[in-house]
């Protein structure tokens, strides 16, 4: 029969092995995350073009956050730094809409007034 203590020393040696070679149940999907991120940038950026700045803005936005999601389901060091600059010319992107952006000011007469800053 075998002891108690050498069934526990199994069962760490066994949980320690399978722990170091399993990947983690979402590291399968980061690739396609990591996609999804890529194509809304691509058309955040045909929006901003276009001149569709608030849907060039809201997937520009979506796309820093699938890039983030992306980046967190990985530990690959090619894909988190695939992420990183998916998430990077997003934050670009949304700085050069922002600058290039007229702000609206709303006189007190209640008439709307645009400014170039």
């Amino acid at each position: 029969m075998i002891g108690l203590r050498v069934l526990c020393l199994l069962a760490l040696a066994f949980a320690t092995c399978s722990a170091a070679q399993a990947e983690p149940a979402t590291a399968r999907y980061a690739s396609a995350q990591l996609g999804f991120a890529q194509t809304e940038l691509q058309h955040a950026g045909e929006a901003s073009v276009r001149g569709e700045l608030l849907l060039a803005q809201r997937l520009s936005a979506q796309a820093r956050l699938d890039a983030r999601l992306a980046w967190s389901m990985s530990e690959s060091k090619a894909l988190r730094r695939a992420a990183a600059e998916v998430h990077r010319r997003a934050v670009m992107l949304e700085r050069s809409m922002a600058r290039a952006a007229p702000v609206v000011a709303i006189s007190p007469q209640g008439d709307a007034r645009l400014s170039t800053r």
